[in-house]
Order: structure tokens, then C-alpha cells, then sequence
């Protein structure tokens, strides 16, 4: 019988391991290993919009001219620590080789740093091309790929975009408005999104709100499903018309108290102490997201002395924020 038991244990050892099972002496059961899922990291970038003022509208005492005065700009560019980063209200001088010109005046930042600020803006009937309040950016190569970019002119009255500048001078003369479209794809991440950046008009230039629902429809048809950043000037701040146009498709994630523009008194346009301070009215330039978030957000201030006072060196501060791409 002894030997009878032994032969059946033999014989079951052998059919568990034939059935890739084995009999643990001490009654364990064998570990499993888990599976770890990969965790795809998110995309953080750090983006700015910074409103220059084209020098065509400065006052004496906010010359470019003076080396105080660009490198106040160059300080407050620098200063937003942007990989990505929008201007508005460029005319021909901050453009390469010119008399303001931004990489020169930054000193290169660093020399990954790609400038594309050659985006015209203004048209004549004769369909002549210029710089005036026209919009720009730059980027940080290491960063970020350039996939693709472009820009359209926005109608002030129609619900539409103009990709050729004479067919917009010839449906609504020269809006002096238009928004650059680009595609990155963020090197670390492979992520990819769109950066826009448009500059709208103010109430008096009139056409604002239509253009804002032109943004809106532009970009949506434009990104599509990527995550999409716009940024600039919008000269208009929460509670205004073109504000909640804009966001009825953007989000804005910024609760700042203070603003970005100081005001219309060149008695006190550019001096700090008087800058914006607690006048959430006065957050005109936004970076707003769409598929994204934006966090951590602040305005960067450089200033210079003149006539005993501190100066900025644009009537707008610089705004930058965190954007992740999850």
C-alpha cells in the first residue's frame, strides 16, 4: 500500500509538471511578476508674450535710442526664461539687420534660440508689404521642433480669414491684424501643439470681437485635436466683449491682480510705480490654452532710472506662464 501511495505521488509530480505546474514543498504559491505600465511624461514649456510698442509710437523719454532703454527690453525678454515666446507690435527695426534688432539687442539669449519676427502687417492698394504692429515669436531649438507655420489676415466685419494680404486689402482694407499659426513638437516628449499669436484691435480701431470669434474659428479648424496655446496683445481684459469671445473657446487659468498695461497718460504711461498695480482691468495680454494648462503665471519687470524716476521700457510687462502638455 506504502509503495501504491508512492507511485500515485510520483505520477501526479509528473503530470504537474507536464501542465507547467509545480508542488511546492512548502504550500506557497509561486510569485506572479507585475507588469508595470509605461508612464508617458507630460510636455512642460515655459511661454511668454511680450508687446514691445513699435518706437514709431514712443515718447522721447522711452527712445530706443538710449542703451538704458533696449537693455531695460532685452533684460525684461530675457528675464521671462521662455523657450517659446510671442511678440506684438514689431515694425521693421527689431527685424534682423535692423536698427532694434531683437536677437542682436538680446545678445542671442542663447544660441539655440530661433527668431521669426518677418511676418508683414500692414498692406497698401498697391498691395505693398509692411511692418507695422505686426506679431513675431521665437523659440528654443533645443527645445522645440519648427514643424510647420504660417499666418492669416482677420476680417473685422465677416466671418472669415484671408490668406493672400491683396485679396484682404481689397475686402476690408488694411486691418493691420493677423494671426501667425505655428506647429511644434516638443523634442523630450514628441508632443506636438500649436502656438498661435494674434494682436487685436482697440476699442477705438473698432472690429475686436468679430476678430476674436475669427480666432476661435480659425484655430479650431486649424489644431484640430492637438492642444493648441494662444498668445498676445488682446487689449482687452476680463469682463470685455472680445475677452469672453475668447474664452468661450480658450481657457484662461490666469488670477493675477495686477495688469499689463499701465494706461493712456503719458504722465505716468511707463513709470513703474504706477504700473498696473491692482488693476485686474488692465490684463489685456493673455496666454490662454486649449487641450492644456497653464499655471504659475507672472509679468516680469525690468526697469531703468530717468528724471528720478524707475521706467519700464515697453507700456506693457511682459507676461509668462508653465504650460503642460499632458
Amino acid at each position: 500500500m506504502r509503495r501504491l501511495s508512492v507511485l500515485l505521488l510520483v505520477l501526479l509530480q509528473v503530470l504537474l509538471s507536464a501542465c507547467g505546474g509545480s508542488m511546492e514543498q512548502n504550500g506557497d504559491e509561486p510569485e506572479e511578476k507585475e507588469t508595470v505600465p509605461e508612464v508617458e511624461e507630460p510636455a512642460v514649456i515655459q511661454v511668454a508674450t511680450c508687446n514691445l510698442l513699435k518706437p514709431s509710437g514712443r515718447c522721447d523719454e522711452m527712445s530706443l535710442t538710449m542703451d538704458k532703454v533696449r537693455n531695460a527690453l532685452a533684460y525684461s525678454i530675457i528675464g521671462t526664461g521662455a523657450s517659446l515666446i510671442a511678440f506684438n507690435e514689431l515694425d521693421a527695426t527689431f527685424l534682423p539687420g535692423g536698427t532694434n534688432d531683437l536677437k542682436v539687442m538680446c545678445g542671442g539669449i542663447r544660441p539655440s534660440w530661433r527668431w521669426k519676427l518677418d511676418w508683414p502687417n500692414d498692406i497698401t492698394s498697391a498691395g505693398t508689404l509692411a511692418y507695422s504692429y505686426s506679431n513675431g515669436y521665437a523659440y528654443d531649438s533645443a527645445v522645440l521642433d519648427h514643424e510647420a507655420s504660417g499666418y492669416v489676415w482677420l476680417a473685422k466685419s465677416t466671418d472669415t480669414w484671408y490668406t493672400d494680404p491683396e485679396k484682404a486689402y481689397e475686402k476690408v482694407g488694411s486691418p493691420e491684424r493677423t494671426c501667425i499659426w505655428i506647429r511644434f513638437r516638443h523634442k523630450a516628449s514628441s508632443k506636438r501643439f500649436y502656438f498661435f499669436v494674434s494682436h487685436m484691435p482697440t476699442k477705438d480701431q473698432g472690429g475686436a470681437p468679430n476678430m476674436a470669434a475669427v480666432v476661435n474659428r480659425f484655430a479650431a479648424e486649424k489644431a484640430r485635436t492637438l492642444p493648441a496655446i494662444l498668445a498676445g496683445d488682446m487689449n482687452f481684459g476680463p469682463g470685455k466683449e472680445t475677452y469672453s469671445i475668447l474664452t468661450q473657446w480658450w481657457t484662461d487659468s490666469n488670477t493675477a491682480t495686477w495688469g499689463t498695461l499701465s494706461g493712456s497718460s503719458h504722465d505716468y504711461y511707463y513709470d513703474v510705480d504706477t504700473f498696473t498695480k491692482n488693476r485686474p482691468d488692465r490684463r489685456i495680454d493673455h496666454i490662454l490654452t486649449r487641450g492644456c494648462s497653464a499655471s504659475d503665471y507672472r509679468t516680469v519687470v525690468f526697469t531703468y532710472s530717468h528724471d528720478g524716476k524707475e521706467w519700464c521700457p515697453s507700456d506693457h510687462l511682459p507676461v509668462t506662464a508653465t504650460i503642460t502638455i499632458e
